[in-house]
């Protein structure tokens, strides 16, 4: 039977949904597909469900991507099928060549430049030969630091080995090179003493702590009679959260966490400077609970205040602290953040009460060159998208909970459909505006640590940016969302079950209410 182009557009979910987000892919251009398979998973603001071939036929070509939001009704895919069900859909010459849907791509927002949206799949990690890279030398960050602080302009320099990670030049190639130039070597001892340009500081140990108490979805659910277990998980990839014990408080999980971190740094908590501690919740608005984890630990001197920035709040803390150790303010911190989440989470809202947990973690910075290196971290926002996420009760506006006052101000509230929507994208775009600012490929990556924000969103992020989703941290399942801390948390459970080697490559990202954004690359 003869066969044609059939242009299938995205369903329509009635008339009240004009946009759904494009959440997963599971078919590729030329892909042979059955009538009902599984095409995609979409999401609208009222549910997620999975988009099935309404016939059999040869994939042509996908026009969206994961992550992108799109018009109901727009274009999804291009099919050569004999299905005469679909002739009304039939598209010939250059639209069946393929014109590209218009797709409203939410933007980040980053103040930094971003690299363009691309259309790669993820990839298989593979060996990369010293040399691959047939064009312009590139470089490590290490390298590019070695070489200006000897006085040199990497873009100059064209005879020299490039032995490093993806073909590029490595500190020991610079530093080889440097070894052949006499000159060089006075430069580099007056730059590294007179005038250092390092941005790096080491991260020397990092630890985590969560509550003993386990609090299941089939408990949560006890009060959402006709919901599912299996829903809550397919929807969030939660299975589980961690509660404080109501005797327990922020300090309590603080001061666990900055413990592990000091032991596995070998640093006395006596040696430490200051501390900056990330949290949505203080036990008290004042003093601060740095203050009050700095009198915990018994150094009641040290430079100690909060952060708030929700969620890339523990990523905020790491870049103030690598400030501070760069122009000198500090040699020794500790970045702390913890939350109690379960404290301010509406049990009975079905749209929250699943979401949040408890936990903290912590690390110690110092101004060592060896060992775990953080660089310079990305910080933005988009405060356009305020309203969110939100608890508006418990500041100057609504200090107090009156007599008849609406208790849903003083617990966590949240636009789902809008997070969604915003952070899928800006995830993927604080990931490859890091890429580009650090010279890097999706191959060169070799952990992404985000923000325990959704399952269905981290997939997707995945799938949009090209790194397979074996390379993500995630912590989700078992831990829940605990805001500023889930970061941390992921960073301290996979240091603890030793999954990274020494040069690894880490890449940070993180969405917060406010909105506020933040990323960058940690090297193991």
């Amino acid at each position: 039977m003869k066969t044609f182009v059939a242009q299938i557009p995205i369903p329509s979910m009635g008339a009240t949904v004009n946009e759904l987000t494009i959440i997963d892919l599971e078919i590729e251009d030329g892909d042979l597909i059955e009538k009902g398979q599984k095409c995609a998973e979409l999401e609208s603001d009222k549910s997620a469900f999975d988009f099935e071939a309404p016939c059999a036929g040869t994939v042509k070509k996908v026009l969206v991507r994961a992550g992108d939001i799109v018009d109901a009704n727009a274009p999804f895919l291009l099919i050569e099928t004999d299905d005469v069900s679909l002739k009304h859909l039939e598209v010939s010459g250059e639209a069946a060549a393929i014109e590209e849907p218009a797709v409203n791509v939410v933007k980040a927002n980053l103040a930094a430049k971003t690299s363009p949206v691309s259309s790669r799949k993820p990839v298989s990690r593979t060996a990369l030969h010293p040399g691959a890279d047939t064009g312009n030398l590139r470089w490590t960050p290490k390298a590019i630091r070695i070489a200006r602080e000897a006085g040199f302009d990497p873009a100059t320099i064209t005879e020299i080995s490039s032995t490093g990670p993806g073909g590029r030049v490595s500190g020991d190639d610079i530093q080889a090179f440097i070894a052949t130039q006499p000159e060089a070597i006075a430069s580099l001892e007056t730059a590294t003493t007179a005038s250092p340009t390092r941005e790096t500081v080491c991260v020397a140990g990092i630890g985590f702590a969560v509550p003993d108490k386990v609090r299941t979805n089939k408990e949560l659910l006890e009060k959402f009679p006709g919901k599912t277990e299996e829903e809550i998980v397919k929807t969030t990839g939660i299975s589980q959260r961690r509660v404080a014990e109501p005797d327990e408080d922020v300090t309590t999980y603080a001061a666990k966490a900055s413990k592990r971190a000091l032991a596995m740094a070998g640093v006395d908590v006596s040696e430490i400077d200051g501390i900056i501690l990330a949290t949505i919740i203080p036990d008290q608005p004042v003093p601060s609970a740095a203050s009050a984890l700095a009198k915990h630990l018994g150094i009641p001197h040290a430079l100690a205040f909060d952060l708030n920035a929700a969620c890339s709040g523990w990523l905020y803390a790491l870049e103030t602290g690598r400030a501070f150790i760069i122009s000198g303010t500090a040699t020794k911190l500790l970045v702390v953040t913890a939350e109690l989440l379960s404290r301010i989470t509406n049990f009975e809202d079905y749209s929250t009460a699943f979401l949040f947990g408890d936990g903290a973690g912590a690390a110690v910075l110092t101004d060592a060159t060896e060992g775990p290196q953080l660089h310079r971290l990305r910080l933005s926002g988009d405060a356009n998208q305020y309203e969110a996420i939100q608890r508006a009760g418990g500041g100057a506006k609504i200090p107090f909970a009156q007599p008849g006052c609406d208790l849903s101000k003083f617990y966590l509230t949240m636009n789902g459909p809008a997070v969604f929507k915003y952070a899928v994208v800006a995830f993927s775009d604080i990931i490859e505006e890091s890429l580009q600012r650090e010279n890097l490929t999706v191959d060169d990556v070799d952990w992404v640590v985000p923000h325990q924000a959704n399952e269905r969103i981290l997939k997707a992020v995945s799938k949009r940016v090209g790194i397979p989703y074996d390379r993500f941290v995630v912590t989700i399942g078992k831990y829940a969302n605990t805001s500023a801390a889930s970061v941390s948390m992921a960073l301290g459970w996979a240091a603890e079950e030793g999954i990274f080697e020494s040069g690894d490559k880490i890449i940070f990202c993180s969405v917060g209410a406010g909105l506020t954004y933040a990323g960058g690359l940690l090297e193991w």
